[in-house]
């Protein structure tokens, strides 16, 4: 489901919230960055904090470091 960019960065503020409030300033970004590929980060970011658990700070480098689509850069 496609939300708006607002929709958007209201659900990565509270994704930040929950799992890293340090990162809420990566919220504004993120939405207007990736607006079209809400799913991805999404599912991105779930990685990279599931990972997380009990192990070192995620870092915004790796928030940001993902690839959209099929075997894009």
């Amino acid at each position: 489901m496609k939300r708006t960019r607002e929709d958007f960065e209201q659900k990565l503020e509270e994704f930040f919230e929950r799992h890293d409030d340090t990162k809420m300033g990566l919220a504004h970004t993120l939405s207007h960055r990736f607006v079209n590929h809400q799913n991805e980060v999404f599912e991105h970011l779930s990685e990279l904090y599931h990972k997380r658990e009990g192990l070192e700070e995620v870092s915004d480098t790796a928030i940001f470091d993902f690839s959209i689509g099929g075997g894009a850069g």
